[in-house]
């Protein structure tokens, strides 16, 4: 009995998943580079800066700076339920997912399948909206190029809803197995809000990919 229970013990502390611990490690020190090597030597206005006119707006680094600290936050989060998790626990962190600690067949699957969606999301982000201006403009129907209407409705939303659905949806759909009505919901609002702030309430910011046109 003593021996069983040894076992018992050793098996609920079984060392949590490097898989897990490495990639939080590495996307919270790819993001710890970025804000303090790469966005400092190589973004010219910074977070914020001063117009022409003294008024204080978002710089160049407003956005980088953003995504930079939300990855930092969420790779710290990974390392720390990884090494809270046990691998005997479904779910709940990619070593549950993706077959522990060995990078397993299922895992390259799995990778494979994020690296399509983010770069489906991505090309229908950026792509959708010059396609359709090319497209009617084929027709007739309108006229200019898509930098002449990159800031016109629906145009300048077209890409940037689009490619939002396919990546939130997307992945959603990669990790839970399914796409549920509230992930849908919750999308469009999360969506929805950044068309709020960052299109109507900052007048200077363009919503990508509009900015690159």
């Amino acid at each position: 009995m003593g021996e069983i229970g040894d076992r018992s013990h050793t098996r609920g502390k079984a060392a949590p998943s490097r898989w897990d611990t490495g990639f939080g490690g590495v996307v919270f020190i790819g993001a710890v580079l970025c804000l303090t090597l790469w966005f400092p030597n190589d973004i010219r206005t910074g977070f914020l800066f001063v117009n022409t006119i003294g008024r204080e707006e978002p710089g160049d680094a407003f956005f980088p700076v953003l995504l930079a600290a939300t990855l930092a936050f969420l790779g710290a989060l990974q390392i720390l339920l990884a090494r809270r998790a046990r691998p005997s626990e479904p779910g709940g962190s990619l070593g549950g997912s993706l077959g522990g600690s060995r990078l397993t067949r299922t895992n390259l699957a799995f990778l494979t399948a994020l690296l399509a969606i983010v770069a489906g999301g991505l090309v229908l982000m950026y792509w959708l909206g010059p396609l359709t201006v090319a497209a009617l403009g084929a027709l007739d129907v309108l006229e200019g190029s898509y930098r002449n209407h990159s800031d016109s409705v629906p145009y300048k939303y077209l890409g940037f809803v689009a490619g939002g659905f396919c990546l939130a949806l997307g992945l959603i759909g990669l990790t839970e197995g399914r796409v549920r009505r509230t992930a849908v919901l919750a999308t469009a609002a999360v969506l929805l809000a950044s068309i709020l702030i960052f299109d109507v309430f900052l007048q200077n910011v363009l919503l990508p990919p509009n900015g690159e046109f």
